[in-house]
């Protein structure tokens, strides 16, 4: 199973729900596009771990690419769904 990264629907909807400019305001059959690509392109076959934005594989942020970011992000999100799911077990 492969798993891209892509970025237009995680951040309209989930992280800057707010930022809805008409660059990012897309229909969702085109932000299901890159998706799909990622997912059904005999290309990718056996690949991972790479960012595409439009259907192409782009260069990710320096922040991206930061390894104590990325840390404090997996330590953020591991306690965020142990809250969630704590919750949910009352």
């Amino acid at each position: 199973m492969r798993c891209p990264i892509t970025c237009t629907h995680i951040l309209t909807k989930k992280l800057w729900p707010q930022l809805l400019t008409s660059h990012l305001s897309i229909r969702k059959i085109q932000r299901a596009a890159t998706t799909v690509y990622c997912a059904t392109t005999p290309e990718l076959e056996g690949l991972g771990g790479m960012y595409f934005n439009n259907c192409c594989r782009c260069l990710p942020s320096q922040e991206a690419q930061n390894e104590v970011t990325a840390a404090a992000l997996w330590e953020l999100s591991e306690r965020l769904i142990q809250e969630r799911i704590g919750r949910q077990s009352k």
